[in-house]
């Protein structure tokens, strides 16, 4: 893959990209979760490269697109559209995982006509308007509960939340070391803070679907993610044998649902 970075006077935003042999080819840009980076999406890499183009991101304050200032999913938002304008990326499909499922939504919300498919890997709805009260004050109070671990128990006890296989925590934990317990809680501060940003839900306008592992007990992503489907219509894919991170820990199964989804909802917009 070949490595590129922007910059904003809040610090440099990393990404990577490999084209497909066919100028046409879609492209499809996947964005990772808190605390990860771009090695989240190994098992999809070689699989996608095949129908498309693929472009992988380090989000701000995560990977090598540390140290970075001011976090939020609007200035997020802003250093894709940055990485999109400079490679010429006029449309894509946004793949988000965790809160990089926020960054996909404040994105479709500023530059719809950009996103030609979403697809929600165990996220949640941007905004308030699903949240009762009481859950939101709960996941202001996340940040404090992580600030209160040992690093190293803060590094392992994440990676074996989010994963049900040994593939998928080997992943997860190579990640959670390479940043400090100062950066992990300083991440978590900032995505729990900016998180009701939105009032109303993102209204999209292109084809979505949402993935769930079926053993995914992270909090109450599952039972959002169920209510928004519910609520919005949004297909919803449950993966098995898989947790928090089912694109990992089922890679093969989630990669197959994710591409019949895509040809699908591509040969749609095309007709």
């Amino acid at each position: 893959m070949v490595g590129r970075l922007v910059s904003s006077p809040r610090g440099a935003t990393y990404y990577w990209i490999e084209k497909n042999a066919d100028a046409q080819a879609p492209w499809i840009i996947f964005t990772h979760g808190l605390c990860a980076n771009h090695r989240l999406f190994d098992k999809q890499l070689p699989f996608f490269r095949l129908n498309y183009h693929v472009l992988l991101w380090d989000l701000p304050m995560h990977g090598r697109s540390r140290p970075y200032h001011a976090f939020t999913y609007a200035h997020a938002a802003e250093e894709l559209k940055q990485i999109t304008d400079r490679e010429h990326i006029k449309q894509a499909i946004l793949v988000g995982h965790g809160i990089g499922g926020y960054v996909c939504q404040e994105f479709a919300s500023r530059w719809p006509e950009m996103v030609q498919a979403f697809v929600g890997v165990s996220a949640m709805p941007f905004g308030v308007a699903l949240y009762p009260e009481f859950d939101q004050k709960e996941l202001k109070k996340v940040p404090q509960t992580v600030k209160r671990l040992p690093e190293r128990m803060l590094q392992t006890g994440l990676a074996r939340k989010r994963t049900q296989t040994l593939y998928g925590y080997q992943n997860a934990l190579h990640m959670f070391e390479q940043m400090s317990k100062k950066e992990m809680v300083q991440a978590f501060a900032a995505a729990y803070g900016d998180r009701f940003t939105h009032k109303a839900v993102v209204q999209f306008r292109c084809p979505v679907m949402l993935a769930i592992g079926a053993m995914d007990y992270t909090g109450k992503i599952a039972e959002y993610c169920r209510i928004w489907s519910e609520k919005q219509g949004y297909p919803m894919t449950v993966i098995p044998d898989a947790s928090h991170n089912a694109n990992t820990d089922n890679a093969d199964v989630f990669n197959d649902t994710v591409s019949k989804f895509l040809r699908r909802s591509l040969r749609k917009n095309k007709a």
